[in-house]
């Protein structure tokens, strides 16, 4: 942030006594974003023992010689802790959904897309959805780098590995207009990892760019159009 910037966005303290609407304003999205930060630490607490199962697992199977393997078996072991893993998405997905009740917030960001500065818990929150989406979508890619040689495995865990992608881009694109200033922050981070293509395809293949484009949040969903 330049010097100018800084000096163009006062504290919040400065802010409550030259605008206390606007220093309000700033408060709620604040709280928002902690309370969103919380439910996606508790997704990644829970899915942590399930997705290291899971790893466990498919690595125990993929030792073994070919003609040892038990792939209905380890379908068997996987299934369940993946319909788990999806189940705590969608829970998460639902709890989000419901931080705004009324739309208030979201409102709010649509009208300061464009002057919008992210807040400290906004950046936290950025990092907590960078953490989920490394956990989420490295165990898929591994594991289906991995059931490439279990073709059984592979044809009923495959749509499987395939559905638990989806409630994650839906809590992203879902904070994502909630708070705007939080996905080009969760754009660059994963950017920096190489995943931000990943997730610009995904958001266009579901027509969610166009969503979040048409709410100010294009500019970093587009860099993937000029390649």
């Amino acid at each position: 942030m330049s010097e100018v910037d800084q000096q163009q966005q006062p504290s919040l303290e400065q802010l409550e006594q030259e605008n206390p609407e606007e220093a309000q304003k700033v408060k709620e999205q604040a709280e928002l974003a902690d309370r969103l930060s919380h439910l996606i630490d508790t997704a990644l607490e829970r899915l942590d023992p399930m997705l290291k199962m899971i790893r466990k697992h498919i690595e125990t199977e993929d030792a073994k010689n070919e003609d040892d393997r038990d792939e209905e078996g380890l379908v068997n072991s996987v299934r369940p802790l993946l319909e788990e893993a999806t189940k705590v998405l969608n829970e998460t997905q639902g709890a989000i959904k419901g931080a705004d009740p009324d739309g208030k917030i979201a409102e709010q960001a649509k009208r300061n897309q464009h002057d919008h500065k992210a807040t400290p818990e906004e950046q936290r929150l950025a990092e907590s959805l960078k953490k989920l989406t490394e956990e989420v979508v490295g165990t898929i890619d591994w594991a289906k780098d991995k059931l490439q040689g279990m073709p059984h495995a592979n044809k009923d865990l495959g749509p499987l590995f395939d559905a638990f992608s989806q409630p994650l881009f839906q809590i992203i694109s879902g904070i994502g207009l909630l708070l705007n200033g939080v996905l080009e922050l969760l754009g660059n981070l994963l950017d920096g990892i190489g995943l931000g293509g990943l997730l610009r395809g995904v958001l266009s293949a579901v027509g969610l760019d166009k969503i979040l484009k048409g709410v100010g949040l294009g500019k970093w969903i587009s860099k993937g159009d000029k390649k």
